[in-house]
């Protein structure tokens, strides 16, 4: 496996590059993701609000529509292959005045009826009838009727899924250090010494996507960190759509979204910095977040809040998408600059990747025996009737078991988090963590605990190239 040179590689473990993993997955490829983090989903990934955008208020002609616009053909099938929980709830932007309400006609219609979305307008009386938690300052709402939200962990773990069951392998735990360009490809060395040979590469690599260009010396664009804060609560909010702002030049704004395994989601802020390691929580983020929340819902600094998190989006000079190959060398494909609708435009965007590596020469051929579908993780057997593990959740340990057994496992608490749902309940795991400590060390996934990450800085999954 050490002397074997890859057809492509993927850098970056998030929705988009374990996307473009899983479409590479189903040709005769020999495929493999490279992720510095333990897991898959570690990053923007794992820390945003789950929505599904119909692309409504993307900029028309922009790749970033374009890539929507695709995605919602595909989004159906994928949910039902990979297993997603899936609610097509809906979303409304919310006019509070008659300026807001001309924004919405003179822009966002439009705007939406340009990207082929459907939207209607929806007077007062419509938008209380269905939401009666929203604000009586309300004159009427945007009513995007294909807006849906989604599970973002399960996502991207059931396309990495996907990808190892038809052969791909994955490299946890060890970031890329060096990229040597060679004369049929390129040579990468991770942090661990490991040299992996390749003809292709793709960057997915997030707001680290500059800094991987930069290794085959493209300095094209540039990613600078946009925090996110958001406050998740369990209280229960008369709501029964994603209720939507009117955005600002820099932000969606914060909004108030139903998340699918259960509470409400409020946020996220919009800050700019430097650090693009710093998720940080604030009280004056969360404050910004309650502050834009209650002029959509007034009631919202009267929820219990069971969790404040972080998430750092990518935020490229180009304004858009950049999915071409490098002006360096067009063996190298970028997927940067995926700023807050990776999740959703994530299928389109591994369309797109696979076809500019087609045309740069790279023979996609189809693989015979691919697999579309991933196996149920849990099911309604007695085999999920035992010891519960999180009480708040109902998690059993046979639920945890099926997770550590499957083709992409857990190695940290985290991870177990986003396969089962476990530690997300109300305790936020101070009764369950543990547990699952003991289960982890049952199956020698951590060394001394789950939260160092692996054992072995790389490994090579069930599925994938021994």
């Amino acid at each position: 496996m050490q002397n074997e040179i890859k057809d492509v590689v993927v850098i970056g473990g998030g929705v988009v590059g374990t996307a473009i993993l899983r479409k590479l997955s189903l040709y005769n490829l020999s495929i493999a993701l490279i992720e510095k983090q333990p897991d898959v989903c570690e990053g923007a990934s794992k820390a945003n609000s789950g929505i599904i955008h119909t692309g409504f208020d993307a900029p028309p002609n922009s790749l970033e529509a374009k890539c929507l616009i695709r995605s919602r053909d595909l989004w159906p099938d994928y949910t039902e292959q990979l297993k997603i929980p899936y609610i097509p709830c809906g979303a409304i932007m919310v006019a509070t005045d008659e300026d807001e309400k001309e924004i919405i006609e003179k822009k966002y219609i439009p705007n939406a009826k340009a990207n082929e979305v459907e939207v209607e307008w929806m007077d007062r009386q419509e938008v209380l009838e269905m939401n009666p938690a929203v604000t009586d300052n309300v004159v009427g709402a945007l009513s995007i009727l294909g807006e849906a939200i989604c599970d973002p962990f399960t996502a991207t773990r059931a396309y990495a899924e996907l990808a190892v069951i038809n052969g791909a392998e994955l490299l946890l735990g060890s970031g890329v250090t060096k990229i040597t360009v060679t004369d049929d490809g390129f040579e990468i060395i991770l942090e661990n010494g490991r040299e992996i040979k390749t003809n292709y590469i793709v960057n997915a690599a997030g707001v680290y996507s500059d800094h991987i260009s930069r290794m085959i010396g493209d300095d094209s664009f540039t990613i600078s960190p946009r925090k996110g804060q958001f406050i998740l609560t369990e209280e229960e909010i008369d709501i029964s759509q994603v209720i939507l702002p009117v955005p600002t030049a820099k932000s969606k704004g914060t909004l108030i979204s139903p998340v699918v395994f259960g509470g409400f989601l409020l946020g996220p802020t919009a800050e700019d910095q430097e650090d693009k390691e710093d998720n940080s929580t604030s009280e004056e983020g969360i404050e910004q977040v309650l502050h834009g929340c209650e002029k959509l819902i007034p009631g919202v600094r009267d929820y219990d809040s069971i969790r404040q998190f972080a998430g750092i989006r990518a935020v490229c000079s180009t304004g858009d998408y950049v999915i071409r190959p490098s002006e360096i060398n067009k063996q190298f494909i970028h997927a940067a600059g995926i700023r807050s609708t990776g999740l959703s435009a994530s299928p389109g965007i591994a369309e797109e990747v696979a076809e500019q590596l087609e045309l740069v020469g790279l023979a996609l051929n189809k693989k015979e025996d691919a697999k579309l579908e991933i196996p149920n993780l849990f099911d309604e057997s007695e085999e999920n009737v035992g010891e519960i593990i999180c009480l708040c959740r109902t998690i059993t340990r046979s639920e945890i078991t099926n997770a550590l057994e499957g083709p992409v496992p857990p190695t940290t608490i985290d991870g177990v988090k986003r396969r089962t749902g476990a530690t997300l309940g109300e305790c936020q795991g101070n009764c369950c963590i543990p547990k699952i400590i003991d289960i982890l060390d049952e199956y020698k996934l951590i060394d001394e605990l789950p939260l160092k990450g692996l054992q072995n800085s790389t490994i090579a999954l069930k599925g994938g190239n021994q």
